[in-house]
Order: structure tokens, then sequence, then C-alpha cells
């Protein structure tokens, strides 16, 4: 189960971050979207289980996931 976690920055824009829980721990990752995402900052970043990867990179291995 991905869970969604907005945090307000500094300069008043806000990052959401999707995680899922691993081993108790909650990791950052996504298999439908970018998991870190600030649109005022225009951030995406892509991360399965943890692990950060390009956005080609998560294209290929989100299918396994």
């Amino acid at each position: 189960m991905i869970k969604k976690f907005i945090r307000e920055e500094e300069d008043g824009s806000v990052t959401t971050n999707y995680a899922t829980d691993m081993n108790g721990g909650l990791v950052t990752h996504n298999n439908k979207g970018p998991a870190l995402v600030n649109k005022t900052q225009k951030l995406k970043e892509y991360y399965l289980y943890g692990v950060k990867l390009s956005k080609d990179m998560w294209e290929k291995k989100k299918k396994l996931s």
C-alpha cells in the first residue's frame, strides 16, 4: 500500500512524497509515477523501493515491481 505524505517547503511550495512500508520502515516508492513531486520547484524524482532511478530506468523496472 502506497501512502502519500505532504510537506511544505521554506519557499512555500509543497512537496508530495509517496512511500510504502518495507520491513517495518517507510521507503520512497511509486510504481505509478514520480515518488517525489514539487510542481513549483519543477521536481520529479522516481523511486522504486527506496532506490532513486532515472525516468528511463524507472520506466523499465516499474513493470517488475
